[in-house]
Protein backbone atom coordinates (compact mmCIF):
# COMPACT_ATOMS: atom_id res chain seq x y z
CA UNK A 1 0.00 0.00 0.00
CA UNK A 2 2.87 2.37 0.82
CA UNK A 3 4.39 1.78 -2.65
CA UNK A 4 1.08 2.66 -4.29
CA UNK A 5 0.92 5.94 -2.33
CA UNK A 6 4.48 6.82 -3.32
CA UNK A 7 3.78 5.98 -6.96
CA UNK A 8 0.62 8.11 -6.84
CA UNK A 9 2.59 11.06 -5.39
CA UNK A 10 5.27 10.77 -8.06
CA UNK A 11 2.65 10.62 -10.82
CA UNK A 12 0.85 13.67 -9.38
CA UNK A 13 4.12 15.64 -9.28
CA UNK A 14 4.87 14.70 -12.88
CA UNK A 15 1.36 15.67 -13.97
CA UNK A 16 1.53 19.05 -12.21
CA UNK A 17 4.98 19.73 -13.67
CA UNK A 18 3.78 18.98 -17.22
CA UNK A 19 0.78 21.28 -16.70
CA UNK A 20 3.11 24.09 -15.56
CA UNK A 21 5.36 23.54 -18.60
CA UNK A 22 2.33 23.58 -20.89
CA UNK A 23 1.16 26.85 -19.30
CA UNK A 24 4.62 28.41 -19.76
CA UNK A 25 4.74 27.32 -23.39
CA UNK A 26 1.26 28.69 -24.05
CA UNK A 27 2.22 32.00 -22.38
CA UNK A 28 5.42 32.28 -24.42
CA UNK A 29 3.67 31.49 -27.69
CA UNK A 30 1.00 34.09 -26.88
CA UNK A 31 3.73 36.63 -26.06
CA UNK A 32 5.55 35.81 -29.29
CA UNK A 33 2.35 36.19 -31.33
CA UNK A 34 1.80 39.62 -29.75
CA UNK A 35 5.44 40.51 -30.44
CA UNK A 36 5.07 39.57 -34.13
CA UNK A 37 1.85 41.56 -34.41
CA UNK A 38 3.41 44.59 -32.74
CA UNK A 39 6.53 44.31 -34.91
CA UNK A 40 4.43 44.06 -38.08
CA UNK A 41 2.30 47.05 -37.06
CA UNK A 42 5.35 49.13 -35.99
CA UNK A 43 4.17 49.49 -32.40
CA UNK A 44 6.14 51.81 -30.13
CA UNK A 45 5.82 49.17 -27.39
CA UNK A 46 8.21 46.74 -29.11
CA UNK A 47 11.15 47.49 -26.73
CA UNK A 48 8.96 46.28 -23.83
CA UNK A 49 9.30 42.70 -25.11
CA UNK A 50 13.03 42.68 -24.30
CA UNK A 51 15.06 42.53 -21.10
CA UNK A 52 17.47 45.42 -20.61
CA UNK A 53 20.60 44.86 -22.69
CA UNK A 54 19.18 41.88 -24.56
CA UNK A 55 21.67 40.13 -26.83
CA UNK A 56 20.84 40.93 -30.48
CA UNK A 57 22.61 38.81 -33.09
CA UNK A 58 22.47 39.10 -36.86
CA UNK A 59 23.89 36.19 -38.82
CA UNK A 60 24.81 37.60 -42.22
CA UNK A 61 24.82 35.42 -45.34
CA UNK A 62 27.94 36.84 -46.95
CA UNK A 63 27.85 37.48 -50.71
CA UNK A 64 31.19 35.69 -51.16
CA UNK A 65 29.81 32.69 -49.26
CA UNK A 66 29.70 31.68 -45.66
CA UNK A 67 28.10 33.38 -42.68
CA UNK A 68 29.26 35.88 -40.11
CA UNK A 69 27.61 36.58 -36.75
CA UNK A 70 27.42 40.19 -35.65
CA UNK A 71 26.32 41.29 -32.17
CA UNK A 72 24.37 44.54 -32.27
CA UNK A 73 24.56 46.64 -29.07
CA UNK A 74 21.09 46.80 -27.55
CA UNK A 75 20.97 50.60 -27.33
CA UNK A 76 21.87 50.84 -31.03
CA UNK A 77 19.21 48.23 -31.84
CA UNK A 78 16.56 50.31 -30.06
CA UNK A 79 17.60 53.50 -31.89
CA UNK A 80 17.50 51.77 -35.27
CA UNK A 81 14.20 50.12 -34.43
CA UNK A 82 12.73 53.56 -33.83
CA UNK A 83 14.35 55.33 -36.77
CA UNK A 84 13.70 52.60 -39.36
CA UNK A 85 10.07 51.96 -38.48
CA UNK A 86 8.77 54.82 -40.68
CA UNK A 87 10.52 53.47 -43.78
CA UNK A 88 9.46 49.91 -42.99
CA UNK A 89 5.87 51.01 -42.58
CA UNK A 90 6.00 52.96 -45.86
CA UNK A 91 7.15 49.92 -47.85
CA UNK A 92 4.92 47.51 -45.91
CA UNK A 93 7.78 45.43 -44.50
CA UNK A 94 6.58 42.51 -42.40
CA UNK A 95 7.99 39.23 -41.14
CA UNK A 96 6.13 35.96 -40.99
CA UNK A 97 7.39 33.13 -38.75
CA UNK A 98 6.75 29.49 -39.65
CA UNK A 99 7.99 26.10 -38.44
CA UNK A 100 8.02 27.32 -34.85
CA UNK A 101 9.52 25.06 -32.20
CA UNK A 102 9.72 25.85 -28.49
CA UNK A 103 12.00 23.97 -26.08
CA UNK A 104 12.93 24.49 -22.45
CA UNK A 105 16.60 25.31 -21.85
CA UNK A 106 17.36 25.42 -18.13
CA UNK A 107 15.00 28.10 -16.75
CA UNK A 108 14.47 29.73 -20.18
CA UNK A 109 12.74 28.72 -23.39
CA UNK A 110 14.19 28.86 -26.90
CA UNK A 111 11.81 29.47 -29.78
CA UNK A 112 13.28 28.58 -33.16
CA UNK A 113 11.52 29.40 -36.41
CA UNK A 114 11.93 30.23 -40.05
CA UNK A 115 11.53 33.97 -40.62
CA UNK A 116 10.01 34.92 -43.94
CA UNK A 117 10.62 38.61 -44.61
CA UNK A 118 8.62 40.57 -47.16
CA UNK A 119 9.26 39.33 -50.73
CA UNK A 120 11.32 36.34 -49.55
CA UNK A 121 10.35 32.92 -50.84
CA UNK A 122 12.58 30.60 -48.82
CA UNK A 123 12.85 32.01 -45.32
CA UNK A 124 15.76 32.45 -42.96
CA UNK A 125 16.50 30.78 -39.60
CA UNK A 126 16.01 32.68 -36.36
CA UNK A 127 15.63 32.08 -32.66
CA UNK A 128 14.46 33.92 -29.56
CA UNK A 129 15.37 33.02 -25.97
CA UNK A 130 12.64 33.94 -23.50
CA UNK A 131 13.25 34.38 -19.79
CA UNK A 132 10.76 35.16 -17.05
CA UNK A 133 11.36 38.56 -15.46
CA UNK A 134 9.03 39.74 -12.70
CA UNK A 135 6.42 37.22 -13.84
CA UNK A 136 6.55 38.32 -17.51
CA UNK A 137 8.19 36.45 -20.39
CA UNK A 138 10.74 38.64 -22.16
CA UNK A 139 13.28 38.18 -24.94
CA UNK A 140 16.82 38.00 -23.59
CA UNK A 141 18.47 36.88 -26.83
CA UNK A 142 17.43 37.19 -30.45
CA UNK A 143 19.24 35.86 -33.50
CA UNK A 144 18.11 36.38 -37.08
CA UNK A 145 19.83 35.34 -40.27
CA UNK A 146 19.84 38.08 -42.88
CA UNK A 147 21.16 38.85 -46.34
CA UNK A 148 21.71 42.53 -45.40
CA UNK A 149 25.45 43.12 -45.86
CA UNK A 150 25.29 46.42 -43.94
CA UNK A 151 25.33 44.46 -40.65
CA UNK A 152 28.92 43.42 -41.41
CA UNK A 153 29.97 47.01 -40.66
CA UNK A 154 27.99 47.25 -37.41
CA UNK A 155 29.64 48.97 -34.47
Amino acid sequence: MKNIKNLFLVLMCLALNSIALADDKADILATFNKYVNDANTYSKSLPNYYVNNAKIIRVVNKKQGGKQSVIIPFDRYLKELSSHSTLAKTVGYKNNYVNRNLVKVNEDYKLTATRIPRNDKTGLPCYFVFTKQNGVWKIKEESMTTNMQAFLNAK
